[in-house]
């Protein structure tokens, strides 16, 4: 009898607090943290609803979701499926957070506007769009996230830091031994593309690439980076650590 009013007081909790309003939530969500801020709540936890979402001070958009409770239940995570939709950014599949507060995510498909990224940082002036589908995906802090997946950038440019003509371009991102291959390839792009970059668990990278292109400028500076080949094509070995692009040393 005990056992049974223990497991129906724990039901009553739970149920209690994933159907609270996220009206009731976002006052003292907001006091808890600021990164994450949005707007017009609408549902509940178990299934609700928002605008104008941002998350560390980036924008997302709208943002819908609805716990999964077999899928969360199998990975001993807090799954759901979302939705997020803004002039620059599509995407749905399955997200969840782990125990560790680590991101997963899982069937996932999205579609972003270049324009986005170029609000991300200052490096580079893309154009074009990035799409795609993830398989799976584990993001740990401060670690190599293990991705399986596909990246398109379609009509992808460049207007700094150097001129690049549009061009389609994927990359096939795998797993291997807690390290990623990513395996580039072009289409109908400026540049002739193949070849793999291998990212280890400690932000150390190799590539192995083969690059070739009608463009002087373009076939001058792949000469500087890499070894003229006796096809015309210019192989770029080479090897370096992230870690001090991303803030980790």
């Amino acid at each position: 009898m005990k056992k049974l009013i223990f497991i129906g007081l724990i039901s009553f909790i739970l149920g209690a607090i994933w159907l609270t309003p996220l009206a009731f939530i976002a006052p003292h969500l907001s006091r808890v943290t600021h990164d994450v801020v949005f707007q017009e709540p609408q549902g509940t936890i178990w299934n609700g609803q928002v605008n104008d979402l941002s998350i560390q001070k980036h924008y997302l958009g709208q943002a819908s979701w609805r716990i999964n409770p077999l899928k969360s239940l199998k990975s001993l995570s807090l799954k759901s499926n979302f939705s997020i939709k803004s002039d620059d950014i599509n995407a749905n599949g399955l997200a969840g957070i782990t125990i560790n507060k680590d991101l997963i995510v899982d069937d996932t498909r999205f579609d972003i506007n270049a324009e986005y990224l170029n609000s991300l940082q200052s490096n580079a002036k893309l154009s074009g769009s990035f799409n795609g589908f993830i398989n799976n995906a584990l993001l740990e802090q401060n670690k190599v996230p293990i991705i399986d997946g596909i990246v398109n950038w379609q009509n992808g440019s460049l207007d700094a830091p150097i001129k690049l003509e549009k061009g389609d371009y994927r990359a096939v991102i795998k797993p291997v031994d807690k390290n990623l291959d990513i395996k580039l390839s072009s289409v109908e792009a400026p540049i002739e593309l193949n070849g793999n970059i291998k990212l280890q668990n400690d932000w150390v990278f190799d590539t192995n690439l083969t690059t070739k292109s009608n463009n002087p400028g373009l076939m001058a500076m792949m000469k500087f980076a890499g070894k003229p080949q006796t096809d015309g094509t210019i192989l770029i070995q080479q090897k370096g650590d992230l870690k001090p692009f991303i803030g980790l040393n």
